[in-house]
């Protein structure tokens, strides 16, 4: 019948150029509903689109730089939704496999700690559950800060992006739930900054009154400089979130991504008051795509 028009009429090339519009979850989903695209949503020309421009370089500088060399860029792009350890083991890359967005966790030896190399205040081991070979392990201090810093051009462009500190509490922790500490991360040296607080811990109230015999009435008073915990979650004052990994995580803030060269600032400090604390396990500070799903 003349005027009918499909989408199977298109030349291979206007489908490429269709689906290289969408994202890598797309692409999935309409090769399994459309014969159509079924041929075209595997092709490199599709899949090449979703890989960063210096894919081949980050794989040569791998962990997995000796794996079987891949048969196609669909099979690269799903292998680097897979975590894998770059710059000497030390940074961690991966790909969102739903967005095709770049992600990075930089390692605890990839950050500024304020006295990481005194082993009376902090000691470097290895995890099970990290994927890097060691973390770093608050013994005691009175000043805790913690910076991380990456450029943006190493990121997905035009993309907001969330920086996260990874971490884990031991059993023998105290002294973080005395103080919120502050959180931020910076664009460059000046302006467009995001800036927080977030609790490092919350004990139960049980624990919180044996230590007030310890602590005496520190407490009460850093309550009512902080106000009451429903004053602190109205003023934007975080916690810890869990992890599907088994890691609690701390927003430090957001910003966007650019093609320029400019560096992104990240920072923990808890340096108020000069309480002694003890029992995070820094893992590193993850830096990926917000996508409305936080």
């Amino acid at each position: 019948m003349a005027g009918i028009f499909t989408v199977g009429m298109l030349p291979d090339d206007c489908l490429s150029a269709i689906l290289s519009l969408t994202t890598p979850a797309d692409v999935v989903k309409l090769s399994l509903i459309s014969s159509e695209f079924r041929s075209v949503a595997e092709s490199d020309v599709v899949w090449g689109r979703f890989l960063p421009e210096n894919y081949a370089q980050i794989i040569a500088a791998s962990d997995i730089s000796d794996e079987v060399p891949f048969r196609s860029k669909r099979e690269i792009f799903f292998r680097l939704c897979s975590p894998i350890l770059i710059d000497s083991g030390k940074t961690s890359f991966e790909l969102d496999k739903f967005s095709g967005k770049i992600c990075y966790l930089l390692s605890a030896r990839e950050l500024g700690i304020t006295w990481s190399s005194d082993p009376l205040c902090w000691s470097w081991k290895r995890h099970p559950q990290s994927r890097f070979s060691e973390v770093a392990e608050l013994r005691t201090v009175s000043w805790l800060e913690i910076h991380g810093r990456i450029g943006r051009q190493k990121l997905s462009p035009n993309t907001e992006y969330g920086a996260y500190l990874i971490v884990k509490i031991t059993e023998r922790a105290y002294g973080l739930d005395l103080m919120a500490a502050e959180v931020s991360v910076a664009v460059g040296n000046g302006g467009r900054i995001t800036e927080g607080r977030v609790w490092l811990q919350r004990k139960q109230r049980k624990e919180e009154d044996l230590e007030s015999l310890f602590y005496g009435n520190r407490r009460e008073r850093v309550r009512n400089l902080m106000g009451t915990e429903e004053e602190e979650e109205s003023n934007g004052i975080r916690s810890l979130k869990e992890r599907d990994d088994g890691w609690f995580e701390i927003e430090l803030g957001v910003f966007m991504s650019g093609e320029d060269d400019e560096d992104v600032h990240m920072s923990l400090m808890e340096i108020r008051g000069f309480q002694l604390k003890a029992g995070i396990i820094v893992e590193g500070i993850q830096i990926r795509p917000k996508l409305n799903i936080d």
